[in-house]
């Protein structure tokens, strides 16, 4: 399990050589650091020259069969003592397997979450500060479309609200930085370079409670609303103009799949259903 900023010493990063020893003491920093490319296009490839390969072995194990003059080994595999036959076969079940473990992999890998570009950027600008990492090597960072994360949670709402607390904390130390020089509001201090800006854990926690904040607002408020409406036409419509953004949410700011979403839709429009009885 990766070490959070919370349990690691002040400076960790800086205490490891220049190069790849301090940039992988980085990446262990923060489980947001954790970004590398998929290589989709390559897996893609591979996959693509595995599958002709297979073709082109089950076309000679079909061309072994029609030319089969024993009829017998065809039907029964514990007296088959063709050569050619077997070793097709042996061919096809590795390159099956190999196919098989190919595909696993593509799909695992690309059901990652794509990674942070707010993360990404900080990992640039730490490389472009320091100047620890050879810019070809280090430019796998520009591939933003094919880069996932191996460790995010996957929840971009708290992500949304930590970019808000990150911006308002960059912009509150460039403007306190011209009374006090060396004023650091609410960072996690593993590195003394100040292109990586990482949250204490008491704004992550912070940044969490107002996320919660917010969901229940977007909850409650509409039941609210619907309290003070008489007329139940204007009930109804508030209900739907209700349920509609409350699913637009859902659906943009979660990973739920659609029927995920609809039973969440279904849930939410029940509560707002007693709301809109005649009372």
């Amino acid at each position: 399990m990766s070490n959070s900023p919370s349990q690691l010493e002040k400076h960790f990063v800086d205490k490891f050589r220049p190069g790849y020893p301090r940039y992988a003491a980085l990446l262990n920093s923060h489980n947001s650091f954790h970004n590398f490319r998929a290589f989709r296009r390559l897996r893609l490839r591979l996959l693509l020259a595995k599958q002709d390969e297979i073709s082109v072995l089950e076309s000679r194990l079909d061309e072994i069969d029609s030319a089969e003059q024993r009829v017998l080994f065809l039907g029964c595999m514990r007296r088959d003592t063709n050569v050619d036959r077997q070793q097709a076969l042996q061919n096809i079940k590795l390159a099956i397997s190999e196919y098989d473990g190919m595909m696993s992999q593509y799909r695992a890998t690309t059901s990652l979450p794509a990674a942070s570009q707010r993360e990404v950027q900080n990992l640039q600008n730490w490389i472009d500060g320091t100047g620890c990492l050879d810019r070809s090597e280090s430019s796998y960072l520009q591939y933003s479309g094919d880069l996932v994360s191996l460790s995010s949670s996957g929840d971009t709402s708290t992500e949304y609200i930590e970019m808000a607390v990150e911006e308002c904390v960059y912009w509150l130390e460039i403007m306190l930085g011209r009374i006090f020089p060396n004023i650091r509001l609410g960072r996690s201090r593993v590195t003394e370079d100040d292109n990586v800006l990482l949250l204490s854990p008491v704004l992550q926690k912070l940044c969490r409670a107002m996320t919660i904040t917010v969901i229940t607002l977007i909850i409650l408020a509409p039941t609210v609303l619907l309290l003070g409406i008489a007329s139940p036409a204007v009930r109804i419509a508030a209900s739907i103009l209700s349920a509609a953004f409350f699913l637009a949410i859902v659906s943009s700011f979660t990973q739920a799949r659609a029927v995920e979403v609809f039973a969440a839709g279904a849930s939410y429009a029940a509560v707002l259903v007693v709301f809109t009885a005649p009372r």
